[in-house]
């Protein structure tokens, strides 16, 4: 690597390294003065985040999460209508359809339709 390369490649990292400590401090002033921003960081799992943190990077961001947040509390909604009615995994709803094929989500009401054709029930139900 020639002297000038390798130059050029240690200015672009330093000013990459100062950009990043500049946002760290903008970050780090911010959240001193916001305690709720501060706490908000500190639950911001980035770990399979891409892109920048921008906007439009957090709006994705928040999509996948709250779609998370649907998926899993519908699960969990799943197995604690299972264990109250103190049936076995796999037991299919009255319908009898499988729980899976119900809504991945609760509706605004709590409810967990089936989604075969022409099935009709409004909420998973066990026998």
């Amino acid at each position: 690597m020639s002297e000038r390369t390798l130059h050029a490649t240690y200015a672009s990292a330093s000013r990459s390294a100062g950009e990043q400590a500049a946002a760290l401090r903008l970050l780090l002033a911010r959240t001193a003065a916001d305690p709720d921003l501060a706490l908000a960081l500190t639950r911001v799992d980035t770990t399979e985040m891409k892109g920048p943190l921008d906007s439009a990077g957090l709006r994705a961001a928040l999509t996948e999460a709250e779609a998370e947040c649907d998926v899993n509390a519908a699960l969990a909604e799943r197995h604690h209508r299972r264990a109250l009615a103190g049936v076995a995994l796999g037991t299919s709803c009255v319908c009898g359809h499988s729980p899976a094929t119900h809504a991945p989500r609760l509706t605004e009401d709590g409810r967990l339709p089936c989604r075969h054709d022409d099935c009709g029930c409004a909420d998973l139900d066990f026998p």
